[in-house]
């Protein structure tokens, strides 16, 4: 049946409804397209002053009440709002908003967090091909840092970061690898020690790529055979560079040597076959190999973080390690961050974070044109229970207005919130 306008008087609890042209700062509600869960909300309507809504019948567990022919609703049937219950409800919502307001904060921090642990990494990166000893320690306590939230940390968030500078995209690789790994890292109950070995691994596994030509490694396209054979040969020299540092534990290059190897034997540049992979290895080839999907060189190829896990796990799961397969998945969630969804309410979304405890109900930021961008939603879907996820969407099917309100990004990272 197709939406349409109906008289507030005829509203019953379990229709399904949206606001006609309301200022979302205007009503008590948290959302525009709400099913109505009482009937102190249809008063709470009447009380605002408004007479009609429009019913979506396709939401809603019941149809609304049907008119009578030449008569009105008795006003004695109307339920009354008290001052004080009406004054209650803008408290709930006041509080609501003010920790979307707190969530907003602790991302905005977290994003320049990232972006401050980011900008130190070329000198690092530089350093450590150098053999330069002070830059070889930095990289020690720079993942030890990194590894310690994962360890002392629980409750870990996993934040989509909204803004990463052009000049730093080269490096956010090698730092999504880190983050990713360390936390399937944590999953999987890896101590400090093996942690700081997959952490260094993860954000030195393409370092033998500085000894590949930089035209090569801008290439669009297929590459020749030969051209090939040449990429293939940067895992043996990034571990071939990192085993001679000393101090660096030995599994550092033993996965970037294994990096690329899969379960099946199909990888490369040895053809190494399952319990052969270092283990540690395995889970670097995971996080690589999704963030290569999610981040493509040509971002029109990019897949969603939905999508890149459903193709890993549908497609490609003969080539990785089943078992920290399924703790990567568990540890990004069925809706990874960058997804964007369409929730049950109808309203579209970007997932923000993952919820460790909850895996279906992330926090989502919402489209809404009656709310300016900067003010935009952010829904915890675990506090929601009568919200959740209906599918994913592809950015390229998004109306341009809400690809421009969500800012959907053709380049993804992560940090971790320690908090």
């Amino acid at each position: 049946m197709p939406e349409y306008r109906i008289s507030v008087d005829l509203l019953r609890p379990g229709v399904f409804i949206r606001l006609e042209k309301t200022n979302w700062f205007d009503h008590p509600f948290l959302f525009s397209k709400f099913k109505v869960k009482d009937e102190e909300q249809v008063a709470l309507l009447r009380n605002l002053g408004i007479t009609h809504v429009v019913c979506i019948p396709e939401k809603s567990d019941v149809l609304p009440k049907r008119p009578t022919a030449g008569k009105k609703t008795a006003p004695e049937a109307k339920k009354e709002l008290s001052q004080e219950v009406i004054d209650r409800l803008w408290e709930v919502k006041k509080e609501r908003t003010r920790r979307l307001r707190e969530k907003k904060l602790r991302i905005a921090e977290c994003e320049e967090k990232f972006n401050t642990c980011i900008k130190p990494f070329d000198n690092i990166l530089k350093g450590v091909m150098g053999g330069n000893s002070q830059s070889i320690e930095d990289a020690i306590r720079f993942v030890d840092r990194l590894s310690r939230y994962f360890l002392d940390d629980t409750e870990s968030t996993l934040h989509l970061m909204n803004v990463v500078d052009p000049e730093e995209i080269a490096y956010s690789h090698p730092m999504n690898v880190a983050v990713l790994s360390l936390m399937v890292g944590r999953e999987a109950g890896l101590d400090g020690k093996e942690m700081l070995a997959l952490g260094l691994g993860a954000l030195f596994h393409d370092i033998g790529k500085y000894r590949i030509p930089k035209k090569l490694l801008k290439k669009r396209g297929p590459l020749t055979k030969p051209e090939q054979a040449l990429m293939d040969q940067h895992a043996a020299f990034g571990a071939s560079l990192l085993s001679s540092i000393k101090v660096f534990p030995n599994a550092v290059a033993r996965i970037v040597a294994h990096h690329h190897e899969r379960i099946d034997g199909s990888g490369g540049p040895e053809q190494l076959k399952g319990d052969a992979i270092d283990s540690l290895a395995r889970i670097v080839a995971i996080a690589d190999t999704y963030d290569n999907h999610t981040n493509s060189k040509d971002p029109d190829k990019s897949l969603t973080p939905y999508l890149a896990l459903s193709y890993m796990f549908g497609q490609q799961k003969q080539l990785f390690d089943v078992e920290m397969l399924a703790l990567f998945i568990r540890c990004l969630g069925v809706y990874p961050p960058g997804t964007v969804v369409e929730l049950s309410n109808g309203a579209i979304g970007m997932v923000m974070a993952v919820n460790p405890k909850n895996q279906l109900n992330p926090s989502v930021v919402l489209y809404d044109d009656a709310v300016p961008k900067k003010e935009a939603l952010i829904v915890d879907l675990a506090e929601e229970p009568d919200l959740r996820v209906e599918k994913s969407i592809r950015v390229s099917h998004l109306p341009q207005k809400v690809r421009d309100y969500l800012s959907p990004r053709t380049k993804i990272t992560y940090y971790v919130d320690p908090s």
